[in-house]
């Protein structure tokens, strides 16, 4: 989630100094080629000085220090690398800070289910699969699920956060977030009963489950056949329950401000 956060943080900032360029009217021009970019200054006589390149990796080279624009890139290059560094130095605090225990609250951003199209279509009402997953972890004891108002406020803090070189993951909204999608599969094998070969339609889940403190992810998958969906789903919500719980949960802080 952090590295995914970065990644995040570097293409607002590079959009946002993009937009700049393209603001100064005629007196810029970008020139993007294999994902590599050069940015050039354009006098009234029409002629072009090169004014900075941006490698596709990101790796900036500055030909004029002294044009605002080469500034402002410079800049943003020092914001990213002074989050980096906070985001380093925050992985040290939480690996030297106590820890919850268990029973200890876990907040986790659940976020709604993808569906294939197949399964789309066939999904009666509409919402009606990530309604059954939401419900497993309704009422749990240790898990609590954080709402998308929540979730909505830290994201603009966050980005407050990235634009002044701070870590955008400090004190984050949820502890854990999930990301799941769900499918419809042919599955052919042989049927139990008769001993012949068979085939059947299963519904297929699978998520990614990262924490936002220490880098950690995990994947879990669960199948079945389409007419046992909730069982199929009860038992997904179960192994990512217990990746929360089991391995996330020990390695979380016990202060949710670091």
């Amino acid at each position: 989630m952090r590295n995914s956060l970065c990644r995040c943080c570097v293409l607002v900032l590079l959009t946002l100094f993009a937009v700049s360029v393209y603001g100064c009217g005629a007196g810029y021009r970008i020139s993007t080629v294999n994902g590599a970019e050069k940015v050039y200054r354009i006098d009234e006589e029409g002629n072009r000085t090169l004014v900075y390149e941006r490698a596709k990796d990101g790796t900036l080279t500055v030909h004029d220090e002294s044009d605002p624009k080469a500034q402002q890139a410079m800049a943003a290059v020092e914001r990213q690398e002074q989050m980096e560094l906070a985001e380093v130095e925050r992985i040290e605090r939480i690996k030297r800070a106590a820890k919850r225990t268990a029973g200890d609250p876990i907040f986790v951003a659940l976020h709604e289910t993808a569906l294939g199209e197949k399964l789309q279509a066939s999904e009666k009402p509409r919402g009606a699969v990530f309604g059954q997953i939401r419900k497993e972890f309704e009422g749990d004891d240790v898990i609590s699920l954080v709402s998308a108002g929540d979730l909505k406020k830290n994201e603009y803090a966050q980005l407050g956060r990235m634009l002044s070189g701070t870590s955008p993951n400090q004190a984050p909204a949820a502890d854990v977030v999930v990301v799941s999608k769900g499918y419809l599969k042919e599955v052919v094998g042989i049927d139990k009963k008769t001993g012949k070969p068979g085939s059947m339609v299963a519904v297929v889940f699978e998520a990614t489950i990262t924490s936002n403190f220490l880098p950690a992810e995990y994947k879990v998958e669960e199948s079945g056949n389409i007419f046992r969906n909730v069982e199929v789903t009860t038992r997904f919500a179960d192994k990512i329950k217990s990746v929360i719980k089991d391995k996330i949960g020990p390695t979380l802080p016990a202060d949710r401000s670091l």
